[in-house]
């Protein structure tokens, strides 16, 4: 699968590249129809504490034509990656 990434107030690292490969990527055995993905990674600068981090996915499945997407907040962004692989994985295979 291919995964474009956008990342605001974040550096983006061969590590989270992998990270978000691997758990976004891998939600295209549930559906074979998903080709792409959107991602987007940012870091809210006004808050120092709690759940700053910001991620977001958009995926379209050519099967059957819809849209799928998931934003969620974390403390780290590998929670927030986590929290987003569960609420797409939940979509994909209601959809299905």
């Amino acid at each position: 699968m291919n995964v474009q990434f956008y990342a605001k107030n974040v550096e983006l690292t061969e590590q989270i590249k992998d990270y978000v490969n691997d758990k976004i990527g891998g939600l295209s055995k549930y559906d074979a129809g998903i080709l792409e993905a959107q991602a987007d990674i940012s870091k809210d600068t006004h808050h120092q504490k709690g759940c700053v981090y910001r991620f977001e996915v958009n995926m379209k499945s050519t099967n059957n034509k819809n849209l799928f997407r998931a934003e969620a907040n974390g403390e780290n962004i590998m929670e927030a990656i986590d929290l987003v692989k569960d609420k797409l994985h939940r979509q994909i295979t209601k959809n299905k």
